[in-house]
C-alpha cells in the first residue's frame, strides 16, 4: 500500500478513483484547482491541496507540483484532465526524480491527442473510420465543402469530447461555422457524419512493457445535452471488434499507461467507426471499477513495478448512472420534446451504481447540490458546474 496524490479533484470521475484507492488501503491526497472540489468533501480523502489551474497557468502549476512532490513522499501522482496530463507527460522525466508515474511517452501522447494525426494513422492501418479531410486553410476547407455530401462534421484537431465540434447541414451555414471553430481550434478537420446506432468505448491500461494489462468496454445509453455531451448512463459490453481496432491502434503507438478509444457504431452497416483516442483516464471510469477492474490500483502497481495479474474479464451488463444533475437534465430535455424517460430518475436497480451518490460517502453529493445552487444565477458558472 502507498500514498497517492490524485489531481483534478474538481472532476466528478475522480471521486470513484479516490474511493477505490482508499478501499485498497492507500492513503489518498487530492489536489484540485477549485476550492469547492467534490473530492475535497469525500471522507476517503486524507489531505487536500489547492493549486493553480493547469489550463490557465501551466508553468506555475508545474512549479508548485514539483515543490509538492519534493516536500511530500508520494508513491504515485495520478492526473485526469487534458491540461494536467499534458504537463505531466511532457515533464515526466523531471517529475520521476521525486515520485513514480505511469503515463504515455510524449510522442505517443501528442500523436493520439491530435485527431488529424490519429486519423491519418488509422487510415494507413485500415481501421474503420469516417471519411476524413485535412484542410490546411479556410480556402482548402471551402473547396472540400463544395464537393462532399451533407451533413458533415467540423472537428477540432486538439480537443476532447464535443468541445468545438459542429454539425454542418448545408453549404450556406458552412463558412460561419468553420471560421468560428478555426478561430478557437486552428485548422479543424472535416469528417463524414456517421448515423448513430451506438456510441461505444474501449478503455484500457498498457504496461511499461507496452503490452495490454487490462481492458473494458461500454456503450452510452443516455447523454446530456441530447445532441452530444457527457454520458449520464452507460453500460459495460463486450465486442471483439472494439478490442481489435483499439489494440491495433495503441500497439502501433507503442502505448504505455491508460487510454480510451471511442467509436460510433454506424447505423448503415453496424460497423464501429473510430472517433478519437482519449490519451488519459476517462470520464466513465466509475463504471469500469464497478465492473471489476480497479484501474487506479493497477496503475499504482505498474508505476511501482509491483507484480499483479493482468485483468482479462469483467462484469458485462453493469450500469453506472450520473443521477445528479446529469440524468435529471436528460429527463427534462426529453420532456421538452414530449418524451417521458422515467427510467432516468430511477436511482436503484440490479447491477447499477451511481457516480456520486453513496450512502457510505454522502458529502460529495451535498457539495454537488451546493455548487449547483450557488451557480444557478450565473449561466457560465452553472454550465461549468454541470459538466465538470
Amino acid at each position: 500500500m502507498g500514498k497517492v496524490l490524485i489531481l483534478d479533484g474538481q472532476q466528478r470521475n475522480v471521486l470513484s478513483c479516490v474511493r477505490s484507492l482508499e478501499k485498497e488501503g492507500h492513503v489518498v491526497d487530492v489536489g484540485a484547482c477549485k476550492k469547492d472540489a467534490l473530492c475535497f468533501s469525500s471522507r476517503f480523502t486524507a489531505g487536500k491541496w489547492l493549486y493553480p489551474d493547469p489550463a490557465e497557468q501551466p508553468d506555475t502549476f508545474l512549479e508548485v507540483l514539483l515543490k509538492k512532490v519534493r516536500a511530500t513522499r508520494y508513491d504515485l501522482v495520478l492526473p485526469f484532465i487534458d491540461a494536467s496530463t499534458k504537463i505531466i507527460v511532457d515533464a515526466q522525466d523531471m517529475i520521476r526524480q521525486y515520485v513514480p508515474l505511469h503515463v504515455p511517452q510524449p510522442e505517443s501522447f501528442h500523436l493520439a491527442f491530435d485527431k488529424a494525426a490519429t486519423f491519418k494513422l488509422a487510415k494507413r492501418m485500415n481501421i474503420p473510420m469516417p471519411a476524413t479531410w485535412f484542410p490546411e486553410s479556410i480556402e482548402d476547407a471551402v473547396e472540400i465543402a463544395k464537393n462532399i455530401n451533407y451533413p458533415f462534421i467540423i472537428k477540432p484537431r486538439k480537443s476532447s469530447g464535443s468541445r468545438g465540434l459542429k454539425i454542418v447541414k448545408n453549404f450556406a451555414e458552412f463558412g460561419k461555422k468553420y471560421a468560428k471553430t478555426d478561430r478557437e481550434y486552428p485548422r479543424p478537420i472535416i469528417q463524414e457524419f456517421i448515423p448513430l446506432k451506438d456510441a461505444v468505448g474501449f478503455v484500457c491500461l498498457y504496461g511499461k512493457d507496452r503490452t495490454l494489462k487490462a481492458f473494458c468496454q461500454h456503450r452510452r445509453l443516455h447523454e446530456f445535452p441530447l445532441t452530444g455531451g457527457p454520458s449520464t448512463l452507460r453500460e459495460t459490453i463486450l465486442d471483439d471488434r472494439l478490442t481489435d481496432s483499439g489494440t491495433r491502434l495503441l500497439g502501433e503507438l507503442g502505448w504505455q499507461g491508460p487510454a480510451m478509444v471511442e467509436f460510433r457504431v454506424d447505423a448503415r452497416d453496424n460497423i464501429p467507426k473510430l472517433m478519437e483516442i482519449n490519451p488519459r483516464l476517462w470520464g466513465s471510469i466509475a463504471l469500469h471499477i464497478a465492473a471489476g477492474i480497479n484501474f487506479p490500483d493497477l496503475i499504482f502497481n505498474e508505476a511501482n513495478s509491483q507484480s499483479y495479474f493482468p485483468v482479462s474479464s469483467y462484469a458485462v451488463g453493469m450500469k453506472a448512472k450520473w443521477l445528479l444533475p446529469g440524468e435529471i437534465l436528460y429527463f427534462l430535455a426529453n420532456l421538452r420534446h414530449g418524451r417521458i424517460k422515467a427510467d432516468a430518475l430511477k436511482w436503484w436497480g440490479e447491477n447499477q451504481i451511481l457516480d456520486i451518490l453513496s450512502s457510505e460517502d454522502p458529502m460529495p453529493a451535498v457539495m454537488m447540490m451546493k455548487n449547483l445552487f450557488k451557480a444557478v444565477f450565473n449561466l457560465k458558472t452553472l454550465k461549468h458546474s454541470i459538466f465538470r
